[in-house]
């Protein structure tokens, strides 16, 4: 499942936890709506088009619902259907006591210690029962300010602005798709709205999908096919079957030449545009992410970014003979990545993240989030570290 889509999730959800709820049904119903909501997240292919999914899966409104049952008092939710016929029916709830209805979802936001927009939603809402006793009035104050509108949008602002801020900013692909994210919410002023304008988004974030996909692998194959060149001629020097090893350099020499002029025929990408292009750049190092967000990686030695120039230029793509390229000395040499200190290294460049982070929303509740769940020996998921790594 996206990472965005996961959190969206993680956020909605999470507010259930704050309510004591002894109620069986509700659990249950309760069960299922996550069920169906993770359901819809695995059948997305990325955030927007989660938007665009979730509320015409019907489960907004469901939502809605859940959290007006969770949030009432356990004898009010229990009794509900008999205490219809058993009130008077001159009995109505005052202003303020209709929307204490909303404080147990307030409070959980609350909790979570960064949803600060969706905080002052909810305090708008109270805020009615200062300024009219007519339940009347309440409702056209509530629906002429849109104010139980932005406990959503508000919500997922808060949401989506806390992802963006702990995002890669070299990352321009997932920058411009929070940030169109935001726009959208922010401009939306009802569910409909919401809906079309996420729709009209996904196809365009696709292709900044397909974009963003290019840019990791293209500078990623050259990298490696030159790393490789380079580990064959290592090998061959080794003078163990030195016959099969040539013949290694050879067609490896020839593999990484290929490469490179297919990339600038299809894409007019030259060596130096992939250096200049700082998003790129990183990709020739063999990135490791080293946080749960992916936006700092440690990376190999960035010398060998003028190692592989030399290699490239000063020998593959050269009229040299290979006899030639083997007898001379290579100036600058190949930094591989580390390997029986290399769970130490990480740990060290994991610490120097954490540094990096610790100022940033995002990663104060994902800490916050670790800690409650080692309190309550829950455990989380692990974040696959070496999922980009070129050795």
């Amino acid at each position: 499942m996206d990472l965005a889509i996961k959190q969206t999730i993680q956020g909605y959800t999470a507010v259930f936890d704050s309510f004591t709820i002894s109620d069986p049904n509700l659990k249950a119903e309760i069960e299922t709506f996550i069920n169906d909501f993770n359901a819809v997240g695995e059948n997305s292919s990325d955030i927007m088009d989660f938007m665009a999914k979730f509320p015409a899966s019907g489960l907004q409104e469901k939502y809605s619902g859940l959290i007006a049952k969770a949030s009432m008092p356990p004898a009010v939710a229990t009794q509900e259907s008999t205490s219809q016929q058993e009130k008077p029916a001159n009995s109505l709830p005052t202003v303020s006591e209709f929307l204490e209805q909303y404080r147990e979802s307030y409070n959980a936001v609350k909790g979570a210690g960064y949803r600060t927009r969706a905080e002052k939603a909810y305090e708008n809402i109270f805020a009615v029962a200062d300024r009219t006793t007519s339940l009347i009035e309440m409702n056209i104050i509530l629906e002429e300010e849109q104010l139980l509108w932005k406990i959503v949008t508000e919500d997922l602002l808060d949401i989506y602005q806390t992802i963006l801020d702990a995002t890669d900013p070299l990352n321009l692909a997932n920058v411009s798709r929070f940030e169109k994210m935001i726009k959208t919410i922010s401009e939306s002023t009802c569910q409909e709205e919401l809906s079309y304008k996420t729709e009209v988004d996904v196809s365009i974030n696709q292709q900044r999908t397909y974009s963003l996909i290019t840019t990791i692998i293209i500078p990623s194959l050259l990298a490696l096919t030159i790393m490789e060149y380079n580990k064959c001629k290592l090998l061959f020097r080794t003078w163990q079957k030195p016959q099969e090893k040539l013949l290694m350099v050879i067609s490896q020499r020839a593999t990484v030449k290929k490469t490179y002029e297919f990339i600038k025929e299809k894409y007019g990408w030259d060596f130096d545009y992939l250096v200049n292009d700082e998003w790129m750049k990183v990709w020739l190092l063999g990135p490791v992410t080293v946080d749960v967000n992916a936006r700092i990686r440690k990376s190999l030695d960035p010398q060998n970014i003028e190692a592989m120039r030399e290699l490239l230029f000063d020998e593959i793509l050269s009229d040299r003979t290979i006899d030639d390229i083997l007898l001379t000395e290579q100036k600058n040499v190949v930094f591989f990545d580390l390997d029986q200190t290399a769970r130490q290294a990480l740990a060290i460049h994991e610490k120097v993240a954490q540094e990096l982070n610790k100022d940033i929303v995002y990663f104060q509740y994902y800490e916050k989030l670790q800690g409650a769940a080692a309190a309550n020996d829950i455990k989380l998921p692990e974040t696959d570290n070496k999922k980009f790594s070129i050795s």
